[in-house]
């Protein structure tokens, strides 16, 4: 969390569009966070903890699709 907070800490969320979303900041923090966790693990770590966060950003994908085409709610992360 000290990474994306130092992030928007230094890409201050804009004032004149606050509820503007750059996905290219929303993918570096991501990117970054993800860096930060398995700088130190040993090759074979990194790779699995990798795997595994594609393969979870890919299922939160196909369930917020389905909830798109349905019309429901959609996710609360967004603040």
């Amino acid at each position: 969390m000290d990474t994306i907070d130092g992030f928007y800490a230094d890409y201050p969320v804009s004032e004149d569009e606050p509820d503007a979303i750059d996905t290219d900041e929303i993918v570096t923090s991501l990117a970054k966070v993800v860096a930060e966790m398995t700088c130190s693990m040993d090759d074979g770590d990194r790779q699995k903890m990798l795997e595994q966060f594609i393969r979870d950003v890919a299922t939160y994908d196909a369930e917020f699709r389905q909830q798109d085409q349905l019309g429901t709610a959609a996710s609360g992360l967004r603040h």
